[in-house]
């Protein structure tokens, strides 16, 4: 049971998941904010975790989600010329 007075991984949390939305470690702070922010539930520290574990999955989905945006906006603008059967 975590110490109800520990504030370290909630502090932890946000510190990494604040470096990943500037571009720090993007990945590994990403996941290491979600991790010890799941880590600081039920101590002081767990505001600090809760935004660490938002921010780390916001920059750990943001990524995924331009990928699948960029290749949409690609089939939909060059569709005609990839498109075997005309417009």
């Amino acid at each position: 049971m975590p110490d109800k007075s520990d504030t370290t991984t909630g502090t932890i949390s946000l510190v990494f998941g604040i470096l990943g939305c500037f571009g720090v470690g993007a990945c590994w702070g990403s996941l290491i904010a979600i991790i010890t922010g799941y880590m600081a539930k039920g101590t002081a520290g767990e505001k600090n975790g809760r935004i660490g574990r938002i921010l780390g999955w916001i920059m750990l989905c943001l990524p995924i989600i331009a990928v699948i945006v960029w290749i949409i906006l690609v089939y939909v603008l060059w569709a005609g010329v990839w498109w075997p059967f005309g417009p």
